[in-house]
């Protein structure tokens, strides 16, 4: 199937910023992860930080990638994500990692990104 969704991502310290924006499917948010993957320190506590666009969407099968991704990360140094995304979405995403136990690291999720930044900041400083 042909990858959805657009997004810009870079690297600001140990934080990797992505910029989702239009609707992703499972193919997009997958690409998404390996480029995130491939920016992200590899023997340092790092973080992620979603800045989501008003025009992100995501199917079913999305939210099952990202919340997977999640797991992952959570073994490979993350220690924070952080989600800048739009009250409905926040209800989507939360119910789902609500779901899964396997996400051991804290997810924030918040339209204020000023708040977000001094969540995230506050674990790098004691990661």
């Amino acid at each position: 199937m042909e990858s959805h969704g657009d997004y810009k991502i870079n690297l600001t310290g140990n934080v990797v910023h992505i910029y989702p924006s239009g609707s992703f499917n499972q193919e997009g948010v997958k690409q998404l992860n390996d480029k995130v993957l491939l920016i992200a320190p590899q023997n340092s506590p790092w973080a992620l930080l979603a800045h989501a666009d008003e025009s992100a969407g995501l199917t079913p099968e999305a939210v099952n990638e990202i919340i997977n991704f999640f797991q992952q990360i959570s073994k490979e140094n993350c220690v924070v994500i952080g989600i800048a995304a739009l009250p409905t979405w926040q209800g989507v995403l939360e119910k789902s990692i609500k779901e899964n136990a396997d996400i051991t690291i804290p997810v924030y999720l918040d339209a204020n990104l000023s708040k977000l930044d001094s969540l995230i900041k506050k674990i790098m400083n004691s990661a």
